[in-house]
C-alpha cells in the first residue's frame, strides 16, 4: 500500500518560514554568534567601563572626548607634567567582569592612536604581567626620537627591538598586534600590523617566536613616561577591539 505525502497547506508554509526566520534571528543576536565576530568591542561611546581598571591619578585623566571628522567619540589619556602614568589596564567584555586571558591562546588587539607630542621616551602600550611576574612585560611599545618601537623583553630583562616606524605628532596611526600566549619561547609568537600592512620583524619574518606568557597578562594602553616625567603627553585612542584573528580587529 502506497502512503501519499500530505499536501502542505499555506499555514504549514507560513509556520516553516517563521521558524527559519527565528533561527536566523537567534544566530544574529545570540552571544555565541556575536563572539564569533570578535571577543571585545572597546568603542569609546561605551565609556571607560570597557576597561578592567584605570591607573591615572589626578590631575591626569582618562575621559571620552569628541574626535575629528574621521573619528567620533575617542578615549583621551592625559598624563600631566610631574606624573609618570595615565593608563587603562585589562578589558571588560560586555560590561561584565574583568576578562581573564589564558595561556596557549591567540589574541589580536587593534586600535588607532594620535599623540600630542613625541618629546621624551614613553610607553603607549604594554602586554603586562601580573602578579609575581618573572617577565614584567613580554611585549612593550614605546615612542622615542620620532619613532614608535615594539620590543620583546625576556625574563632576564633583555630587550629585543622587533620593529620601529616613523610617526608624527597629531597624526592618526592604526596598530594591530597578534599574540599567541605561551611560557615557552618556541611556542609563543607575536605579529604586528601598522596602518593595515603586516610588518617584518627582527628575524626578517612576520611572526616572531618568543615567550609571551607569565603568571597572567593583560594589555595596557595610554602613556607611561620612561623619561623624567616633566612633559605633558596626550594619547588619543579610537577603535579598540580584540578577537582571535586579524580580520576581527582590522
Amino acid at each position: 500500500m502506497t502512503t501519499r505525502a500530505r499536501k502542505r497547506t499555506p499555514a504549514d508554509l507560513a509556520a516553516t518560514a517563521a521558524a527559519l526566520a527565528a533561527a536566523a534571528a537567534w544566530t544574529l543576536l545570540s552571544p555565541a554568534a556575536a563572539q564569533a565576530a570578535g571577543i571585545w568591542d572597546g568603542d569609546a561611546s561605551k565609556g571607560t567601563g570597557v576597561f578592567g581598571s584605570v591607573e591615572c591619578p589626578a590631575p591626569g585623566s582618562l575621559i571620552t572626548a569628541a574626535g575629528d571628522s574621521a573619528h567620533g567619540t575617542i578615549f583621551r589619556y592625559t598624563k600631566p607634567g610631574g606624573d609618570i602614568r595615565c593608563e587603562s589596564r585589562g578589558i571588560s567584555v560586555n560590561g561584565s567582569s574583568r576578562h581573564a586571558f589564558s595561556d596557549d591562546s591567540t589574541y589580536y588587539l587593534g586600535w588607532e592612536s594620535q599623540l600630542s607630542s613625541l618629546s621624551g621616551d614613553f610607553v603607549v602600550w604594554q602586554w603586562k604581567s601580573y602578579p609575581n611576574a618573572q617577565q614584567n612585560y613580554p611585549l612593550i611599545m614605546t615612542v622615542k626620537d620620532g619613532s614608535v618601537r615594539l620590543f620583546h623583553v625576556t625574563t632576564g630583562g633583555d630587550w629585543t627591538l622587533l620593529w620601529s616606524g616613523p610617526v608624527a605628532a597629531g597624526e592618526w596611526n592604526a596598530f594591530a598586534i597578534g599574540i599567541h600566549t605561551s611560557g615557552s619561547a618556541s611556542s609563543g609568537w607575536v605579529e604586528l600590523y601598522f596602518n593595515g600592512a603586516k610588518q617584518t620583524l627582527a628575524d626578517s619574518g612576520t611572526r616572531y617566536s618568543c615567550r609571551t606568557w607569565d603568571s597572567a597578562n593583560e594589555p595596557k594602553w595610554g602613556v607611561y613616561d620612561r623619561d623624567d616625567g616633566s612633559t605633558t603627553l596626550i594619547n588619543r585612542i579610537d577603535g579598540l577591539r580584540m578577537g582571535t584573528s586579524y580580520a576581527d580587529v582590522s
